[in-house]
């Protein structure tokens, strides 16, 4: 009874494996696409990206370290270093800190 698996029909067998080729390929076109946008900015805390983070702030009182990272489009760990070092120089100040997230204002 049963009989075991059937094999596919030469008629659908070769679509699915173009279809499996032209996949592979196209993976493989992004991935090298990817390495080349990056820039030094995104790594980097420099004066500009300070300035970039007051003025975001000036636009709204209280944000957290994710709404800066979105709204200037850096990574989130850049941004934690650079509020963290702002609070150190004394530029912006913590107003609530959570588990999750801390909120920050201008001081």
């Amino acid at each position: 009874m049963g009989g075991g698996n059937k094999k596919k029909p030469i008629s659908k067998a070769q679509p699915a494996e173009e279809r499996a080729k032209a996949k592979e390929e196209k993976g493989k076109k992004e991935e090298k696409g990817k390495k080349e946008e990056r820039t030094l900015s995104q790594y980097d805390i420099n004066q500009e990206l300070f300035s970039a983070i007051t003025s975001s702030l000036k636009k709204n009182k209280v944000q957290t370290a994710f709404d800066v990272s979105s709204a200037l489009g850096v990574k989130y760990g850049l941004t934690l270093r650079a509020l963290k070092e702002l609070e150190k120089n004394g530029k912006v100040k913590v107003l609530a800190k959570n588990k999750r997230s801390i909120l920050y204002s201008l001081s």
